[in-house]
């Protein structure tokens, strides 16, 4: 059996990929699941500051199927979220978020939704932050999909129209501008 203690000495001042390495031998012999998910969290956390977000994702997809209770399990399936949405896998993203549902009560529901729609946000603001111009569009043109306020909506249309005007995007300008967000009007369903 070995120690946390003993894995972190095992890869002190390694390089990133020697760490992996490492770890991943680790993880073979590793005998309680306590230890395995301490590790496999570490992988992801190197993987993540590398820019490794599939392999990341890998790592924390099998973290929450070892975690047990269910508030950690939706925690590591948003995290997931994240790594793929950061990894433009948007498809896989969505499917972590309902992962991430299936393990919440029906008031912690919307939470985890908004958690997810912030992601997006935080993501793309970042993208544009770092001059990642068509990075923030792929972020935000799936983001502008997403089911969420009408405020936000035209919050995120807007941002759209201020990047594709930047990259010269005049027919994605011209597209988001005819966009109609309007909520449908409210049906007042009385018998008669």
């Amino acid at each position: 059996m070995v120690s946390k203690e003993e894995i972190e000495y095992s890869i002190r001042g390694k390089d990133d990929f020697v760490k992996i390495d490492k770890l991943k031998r680790h993880l073979r012999t590793a005998d309680s699941l306590d230890t395995k998910k301490y590790i496999l969290l570490m992988l992801v956390s190197i993987c993540e500051a590398r820019g490794l977000y599939k392999e990341a994702a890998k790592y924390i997809a099998n973290a929450s199927e070892i975690t047990i209770t269910y508030k950690e399990k939706a925690d590591l399936y948003i995290k997931e979220a994240e790594l793929e949405i950061k990894d433009n896998q948007f498809e896989d993203a969505e499917r972590a978020l309902n992962s991430a549902l299936s393990c919440t009560n029906l008031q912690e529901k919307p939470l985890v939704v908004n958690r997810y729609l912030d992601l997006y946000r935080s993501i793309g603001k970042s993208a544009e932050d770092n001059g990642k111009k068509r990075k923030a569009i792929e972020v935000y043109e799936k983001l502008i999909q997403l089911k969420q306020p009408f405020e936000k909506k035209i919050e995120v249309r807007d941002k759209l129209i201020s990047l594709h005007e930047v990259m010269g995007h005049i027919r994605d300008v011209e597209r988001l501008r005819r966009m109609d967000f309007r909520e449908p009007p409210k049906v007042d369903f009385r018998p008669y």
